[in-house]
């Protein structure tokens, strides 16, 4: 409830200005050509307009503060995008997708919970695009709501593979893709 408590507050000028991030999702997206994808922690709707070509979205946030702020920029701009609450420690969507995608949002996962939340990721897509803090040894300090865990293992361990990553210079940022085994298959 204290995290929920937060991000509720934070809602009204919660914005990560991340060009270079944005960019280096849009060239992985672009790359898949996904006809539907599930963003899980959607936030304010910040990554939106890279969704422009996927023909089905649903965006996902626990913050009914964040999902106000997304939605208008949904009516804004006129993306097709439906949203919805759900918290992904404790649930997830039945409705299968291309991709599921989640940026910055993993990483503020408690580790109590983060095995919960691996498991509704990982039921939602074949492919995941994961875009998380990460260091292979944790060397900095992090604020109290963020964790370091170790994403290669916990979606190994539900099946999946790590087929590509990408490991910023600029910041302890680390953008996974994994597949799933019936992906893997369909393209041999």
């Amino acid at each position: 409830m204290i995290l929920q408590d937060y991000w509720e507050s934070r809602a009204s000028f919660y914005e990560v200005h991340d060009v270079l991030g944005r960019g280096i999702l849009k060239h992985y997206l672009d790359k898949l050509r996904p006809q539907s994808l599930v963003d899980v922690g959607c936030g304010r709707g910040e990554l939106f307009p890279l969704y422009e070509r996927i023909p089905r979205v649903v965006a996902l946030d626990f913050s009914l503060n964040m999902l106000e702020y997304a939605q208008r920029r949904v009516e804004r701009h006129g993306f097709g995008i439906d949203l919805k609450r759900l918290d992904i420690t404790k649930e997830r969507l039945e409705e299968r997708f291309d991709v599921a995608l989640t940026r910055t949002v993993l990483m503020h996962i408690h580790p109590q919970d983060i095995k919960a939340a691996a498991r509704n990721v990982a039921a939602m897509s074949d492919c995941l695009i994961l875009f998380e803090y990460w260091e292979p040894k944790q060397i900095r300090v992090t604020a109290p709501h963020n964790w370091l865990h170790d994403y290669v293992g916990l979606f190994t361990d539900l099946g999946y593979r790590l087929e590509d990553s990408y490991a910023r210079s600029d910041m302890p940022q680390v953008l996974f893709v994994f597949t799933q085994r019936s992906i893997r298959e369909n393209k041999d």
